[in-house]
C-alpha cells in the first residue's frame, strides 16, 4: 500500500498546489493522501489568513483523503524543527512517500546537501563558524558554508523550497524512517509580489485578498478556494491586523528582561534588538522593517513573536516530544482507510471535544488567538466539525 504524504499551509490552496497533489499522483498512484496541515500559525510566524478547517477542506477537494494538524510548538520553528515535527507526523500515520517542491529538483544534490548538513564534515564546520564570526546571520552562513564545501549547492538554500526540501529529507534521514521523497519541481517565485495565475505565491494572494483586489486572487485559484474566501470576507472571518497587532505590542511591550531572555533560537542581542523597537513600532510590520537585514530574517522576527505571544519558551521548545496525537480535521470517508488507524503508534483523534483533553496549551491559545482577531468566542475550535466529504 502506497500512502502519500504532503505538509502544507495551504494559506489560500491556490493552483500552485492543485499542480502539486495533482503531480504527485501521477508519479505515485497512491492509495491515500494524508496531509500535514499548519494550524492557525503557519512556518513563518504569521498569523493564518484562513481557519485550519477551511484549509482542510480545500484540501479535500484537491483530492486528499485525510488532513491532520501538527502542533503549533512544531509550526512556528525553524525550518528543520518544523519538518521534524511533520515528517514525524505523517510517518506515525504510516506515510510512505513524502512529496515535496524544490526549485532545483535534483534529488542527487538534496541529498547530498541533507547529508552534510546532518553529518557535518570538519571543513564544513571550519566554513561555518568563519562565516557566523563576520556578522552574517546563521541561513546566510549554512548556505555560504554548504556552497563552499559542495561547489554544485552554491546558492541552493537561498531558494526557500529547496531548503524545505533539504530539511525534510534530513529528517527522514535522522529518524531513520522508510519514507521515500518525491520532488515535484517548483516553479514561479515562492515569495513574488505579482500573481501568476498558474503557480502564484501565497503570500501575494493574501497581500491582494487584504488590498480588496479579488478579482486576481480568484484567477489564481481553484473555483472551491474562490467561494470560500468569498464567504469568509462577506462574514468578516478573517483575523483583523489592527488587533493582532495591538494584542502583540502589548505583549511585547509589557514582558520583562527574563522572558525576552527566555524566548526560543534567539542570537546573542536579538532580545534586545526586539524589545527597543516594539517600544516605537505601530505595528508588526514595522517591527519587522525595523529588524530585519544582514543578521536577521523577517520570518525569524515573526517566530518570535509568535512564541512570545503563545508562551513557547526555550526550555519547553527543547523538551517538546514530536507529535504525539494527530489531529483529525478533514476526511474523505473511507472504512478501508480508517481502518487501518487502530494498530497505528498515536491516536488520531477525531473530535476537537476529545482533542482538548490532549491538547497542548499553546495549541488552544492559537486557536484562541486567531478567535479573537477575527472578534470570534474563544470556544473556538470546539464549535468547529471536522469536515467530512
Amino acid at each position: 500500500m502506497k500512502i502519500l504524504g504532503i505538509v502544507a499551509e495551504y494559506d489560500p490552496f491556490h493552483n500552485g498546489h492543485l499542480f502539486h497533489i495533482t503531480k504527485a499522483k501521477q508519479l505515485i498512484s497512491p492509495d491515500y493522501i494524508y496531509i500535514a496541515l499548519s494550524p492557525c500559525f503557519k512556518q513563518r510566524g504569521e498569523l493564518s489568513l484562513l481557519s485550519p478547517i477551511d484549509r482542510a477542506m480545500c484540501a479535500l477537494r484537491a483530492g486528499a483523503n485525510a488532513v491532520f494538524c501538527l502542533p503549533v510548538v512544531w509550526t512556528v520553528r525553524d525550518a528543520q524543527r518544523y519538518a521534524l515535527g511533520a515528517v514525524s507526523l505523517l510517518s506515525s500515520l504510516g506515510v510512505t512517500h513524502l512529496a515535496f517542491g524544490a526549485e532545483t529538483p535534483d534529488a542527487g544534490l538534496l541529498s547530498m546537501s541533507a547529508e552534510i548538513l546532518e553529518s557535518p564534515t570538519p571543513a564544513f564546520s571550519i566554513s561555518l563558524k568563519k562565516h557566523l564570526a563576520s556578522g552574517c546571520g546563521y541561513p546566510f552562513a549554512l548556505s555560504a558554508a554548504l556552497g563552499s564545501v559542495l561547489p554544485a549547492a552554491k546558492g541552493l538554500l537561498d531558494k526557500p523550497n529547496n531548503t524545505l526540501a533539504v530539511c525534510y529529507l534530513r529528517a527522514i534521514r535522522r529518524l531513520g524512517f522508510p519514507i521515500e521523497p518525491v520532488i515535484i519541481p517548483r516553479s514561479g517565485s515562492y515569495h513574488a509580489d505579482t500573481i501568476d495565475p498558474s503557480a502564484p505565491s501565497a503570500s501575494s494572494l493574501r497581500e491582494s485578498l487584504l488590498r480588496g483586489c479579488y478579482s486576481d486572487t480568484y484567477s489564481a485559484v481553484p473555483a472551491w478556494t474562490a467561494d470560500l474566501l468569498r464567504m469568509r470576507f462577506l462574514e468578516s472571518r478573517i483575523p483583523d491586523e489592527t488587533i493582532f497587532d495591538s494584542i502583540l505590542l502589548t505583549r511585547l511591550r509589557i514582558m520583562n528582561e527574563a522572558e525576552y531572555n527566555s524566548l526560543p533560537d534567539l542570537s546573542e542581542g536579538m532580545e534586545n534588538a526586539l524589545r527597543t523597537a516594539s517600544a516605537s513600532a505601530r505595528s508588526l510590520k514595522e517591527l519587522t522593517t525595523f529588524l530585519t537585514g544582514k543578521r536577521y530574517t523577517s520570518a525569524r522576527i515573526c517566530r518570535l513573536c509568535a512564541s512570545a505571544l503563545l508562551g513557547i519558551t526555550k526550555t519547553s521548545a527543547d523538551a517538546s516530544l514530536l507529535p504525539q496525537n494527530a489531529l483529525l480535521l478533514g476526511l474523505r470517508t473511507n472504512p478501508k482507510m480508517t481502518s487501518l488507524w487502530k494498530d497505528l503508534p498515536i491516536p488520531v483523534i477525531s473530535s476537537f471535544i476529545d482533542w482538548k483533553k490532549a491538547a497542548h496549551q499553546t495549541d488552544l491559545a492559537a486557536w484562541r488567538l486567531w478567535a479573537e482577531c477575527c472578534r470570534l468566542p474563544d470556544t473556538l475550535p470546539f464549535s468547529e466539525k471536522i469536515i467530512r466529504l
